[in-house]
């Protein structure tokens, strides 16, 4: 579709608008009532660029305007007013249920714990609700707080001193990420999501190695963590890196050196060179690196029993930098024997 705007033409795919829709509507019930159609639009077209024409998020969604009251100032969205008002009512009905729940007070300047009693309650609290998700549901989560934050409108969680005090007991994470420490790419940000919801590992290239797979291993076998994601990113230097002549990559210190020659041996160069096109070669690359990491973490044999058993799931993605848009392009569903060979694998 086209939609004009300040004097310009800009396509929309349905894709896009419809992961921008679908994620603002059946999401949470607060910004279901900030945001409408027409607020939707008004965001796009302010932005003046197309947005791609893939999305990871799909399904037909049907949309009533006249759920949706109008602003008050009109149809133009106010994403600060909307963020703030969401918030405030979010907040609101967290520390409702935490009063239920528990029988803690609440002070004005927010939920208080007055001893470790307290702090003990709300931790207990928190494992109910870790308990209570699905993988299905966490995955679903990741996917709508990036949806949130590439289309503007993310809700930047926070935790209060209490939370944080009770998160002192014991960490809930629902998901474990291996991803680049690329300074563009802070997971938290890009998926939306706040303290204790994430266990995060950063390395320049996501790479796998004796420390990464360690860190991820205890994610999944100690902290229960119900979706395992691997994340590429557009224009990631560490692959480009690794692309290079051998000879020149020994010519960088010794540890970079050992790590870019791990990564470019599982980069497939034979095939990459037939792709010509430098951002098709740049993505390809790029995802070909997140598939050699994905098939490293299903070597655990343990992982895969969570797999099997509906407690996990494992899967990879590519965020591109310059929309905000993480593509979840493979699950991974290999099977695998006691001698840990491949019999058979599944990809979307």
């Amino acid at each position: 579709m086209a939609v004009a705007g300040g004097g310009a033409a800009l396509c929309v795919s349905g894709a896009a608008l419809g992961a921008a829709l679908s994620t603002l509507f059946l999401g949470r019930e607060d910004r279901r009532q900030e945001l409408a159609t027409k607020d939707v639009l008004e965001l796009l077209v302010r932005s003046q660029r197309p947005l791609r024409p893939s999305s990871p998020y799909h399904g037909d969604f049907s949309v009533d305007d006249s759920e949706v009251p109008c602003p008050s100032g009109g149809w133009v969205a106010s994403r600060a007013a909307a963020r703030s008002r969401a918030e405030v009512r979010r907040v609101e009905s967290e520390n409702a249920a935490s009063v239920e729940a528990s029988g803690m007070v609440n002070m004005a300047g927010g939920w208080q714990g007055f001893s470790m009693e307290d702090s003990r309650k709300r931790n207990m609290q928190m494992q109910e609700n870790f308990k209570e998700l699905s993988p299905t549901e966490v995955l679903v989560k990741l996917q709508r707080g990036n949806a949130r934050f590439w289309t503007g409108c993310a809700s930047r969680p926070e935790a209060s001193a209490f939370e944080r005090r009770a998160m002192i007991m014991q960490q809930f994470p629902s998901s474990a990420i291996l991803g680049c420490s690329d300074s563009r790419v802070p997971v938290e940000v890009v998926f939306d999501q706040g303290l204790g919801d994430m266990f995060v590992v950063r390395v320049a290239g996501n790479s796998l190695d004796t420390t990464t797979t360690a860190s991820l291993q205890y994610a999944v076998h100690h902290l229960s963590v119900k979706v395992l994601v691997v994340m590429g990113h557009e224009g990631c230097g560490a692959i480009k890196a690794a692309g290079l002549p051998i000879a020149q990559i020994e010519q960088e210190p010794q540890e970079l050196a050992n790590a870019l020659k791990m990564l470019k041996r599982g980069l497939d160069e034979q095939r990459l060179k037939n792709v010509h096109d430098a951002r098709a070669y740049d993505r390809e690359a790029v995802i070909t690196n997140v598939r050699r990491q994905v098939e490293g973490l299903c070597r655990d044999a343990a992982i895969m029993k969570k797999v099997q058993n509906e407690e996990l799931i494992v899967v990879g993605c590519f965020y591109e930098i310059s929309s905000g848009i993480v593509d979840f392009f493979m699950e991974e569903k290999k099977v695998f024997d006691e001698k840990f060979t491949v019999l058979s694998s599944g990809e979307k």
